[in-house]
C-alpha cells in the first residue's frame, strides 16, 4: 500500500505562528490528497485522469504534489473524472483513512 505521509507531514504541521502560504500549501495538500486516494481507490493513474481531462499528465503530477495550485474549474473538472462531487473532495466525506 501506498504511504500518504508526504500529505500528512504538511497537514499535520501544528505549527502556531504559520504564515499564509504555508496555510495555502497544507490546503493544497489536503485536496491532492483526496484526489490520490480517489483516484487510487479506482485504480486509475495520473495518465489516466490527464486523459479524461486533456491534460498533461506533468500537470496532474504537480497537482497531486500540490507544487500547482489549480483554479476551482480544474478541481471541479478533476472531480467529475472520478465520478465524484467537488464537495466530497473538499470535506472528505467519502475518504476512509487507515
Amino acid at each position: 500500500m501506498k504511504s500518504y505521509n508526504k500529505y500528512y507531514d504538511v497537514i499535520n504541521n501544528e505549527i502556531d505562528d504559520i504564515n499564509y502560504e504555508q496555510k495555502e500549501i497544507r490546503l493544497r495538500a489536503k485536496i491532492a490528497l483526496q484526489f490520490v486516494m480517489l483516484r487510487e481507490g479506482k485504480n486509475l493513474t495520473q495518465e489516466d485522469i490527464a486523459n479524461k481531462l486533456g491534460v498533461s499528465k506533468q500537470l496532474i503530477a504537480r497537482f497531486e504534489n500540490f507544487k500547482h495550485s489549480p483554479t476551482l474549474s480544474f478541481l471541479v473538472k478533476y472531480a467529475y473524472a472520478l465520478d465524484t462531487k467537488l464537495d466530497v473532495i473538499l470535506t472528505g466525506a467519502e475518504i476512509k483513512d487507515n
